[in-house]
């Protein structure tokens, strides 16, 4: 492999001088030495190591993605769209994209400061730490779905509590009067805290209810499908807060012989590309994840470029994709 010493030996110039014509640093370097040196780098076929160059530059061009888990959201459409969104986006900026998985809130502020990140893009659940987060970290950093009462952050969202709404009110309309929620961890997320409340709102304000035992969330209740099928009272209709957990649903209960949307009618969110090739085709609620991805990284640059730019929240809206997982129920 060739190194910064071959390029600098057969130019007859030191590492130093080699070193500030890579980096764009030439008012010290002859025009002469600079086109030299160029030469023999195409010649040679020279790569700059980008993780050396980050740790002695002022910018690294490096934007860290960050996300409160493991990689196994990987395996939920809605993470790989928005990280494959974001990551096209900075590369379109000529930045690196840096994937972090953390647990522990102080595991960020050691990965941002080993690599001298630029800015970053913070995805999962860190409203509890956001303020130690951004006093630990002065760089541009965008959250995205938080639900901190911290205003002085900058995060782009989804009307979550509207997305709770049109579920319910689509069933009302549809004739349903027994309902289930099911969702990730109410202790942690905000995003399904919202979605409940939206829910749980409208259904309350029909004249109707969602019993408490109809709550459900997926990492307290390893047998979850076959809790719903037996509840003592039983319920029509499921909104999930996510399409991987509709169509878990969808086919748990199919195998059990049961059919939606005959027996459960069943709304997902997010309308991911599978909610439309799983069998019934699944009405959803809709948020434009490639729009939410790409407002947050021209937020991120527009902060990177100027670091005055004010912190901002911005809510985009939502939709219901009525597709074949809902049926009317004539009364």
């Amino acid at each position: 492999m060739v190194t910064l010493k071959d390029i600098a030996k057969e130019a007859g110039v030191s590492i130093m001088t080699v070193s500030r014509v890579i980096n764009g640093n030439k008012s010290k370097v002859s025009e002469e030495t600079t086109k030299r040196v160029l030469a023999i780098i195409k010649k040679r076929g020279y790569v700059p190591n980008s993780s050396a160059r980050s740790l002695s530059a002022k910018h690294s061009q490096i934007i860290s993605i960050i996300i409160h888990g493991n990689g196994n959201c990987f395996r939920d459409a809605y993470f790989s769209t928005m990280f494959g969104s974001i990551a096209q986006y900075v590369q379109s900026h000529d930045y690196y994209t840096m994937i972090n998985f953390v647990n522990d809130y102080r595991d960020i502020t050691k990965r941002l400061h080993t690599w001298k990140v630029d800015g970053a893009i913070l995805l999962g659940t860190f409203d509890k730490d956001i303020l130690q987060i951004k006093e630990d970290n002065q760089i541009p950093l965008v959250f995205i779905d938080s639900y901190s009462p911290i205003r002085q952050i900058t995060n782009v969202g989804i009307d979550d509590y509207k997305g709770g709404v049109l579920a319910a009110k689509h069933f009302i309309e549809r004739g349903h009067r027994s309902f289930a929620f099911v969702g990730t961890s109410l202790d942690f997320s905000g995003v399904t805290k919202h979605r409940l409340q939206g829910f749980k709102d409208t259904i309350i304000n029909a004249g109707l209810t969602l019993k408490p035992e109809h709550i459900l969330t997926i990492d307290e209740n390893p047998n979850l499908t076959k809790k719903i099928v037996h509840f003592k009272e039983p319920i029509t209709a499921i909104f999930a807060t996510s399409d991987i957990i509709a169509i878990n649903l969808i086919n748990e209960i199919t195998n059990m012989g049961l059919r939606i949307p005959e027996d459960y009618s069943i709304i997902g969110f997010d309308n991911v590309p599978s909610s439309y090739y799983v069998t019934p085709k699944l009405t959803t609620i809709s948020q434009d994840i490639n729009r939410k991805a790409q407002i947050a990284s021209d937020i991120l640059f527009r902060h990177i470029s100027d670091h005055t730019v004010q912190s901002e929240s911005i809510v985009l809206d939502v939709q219901l994709i009525e597709r074949d997982s809902v049926r009317t129920i004539i009364r």
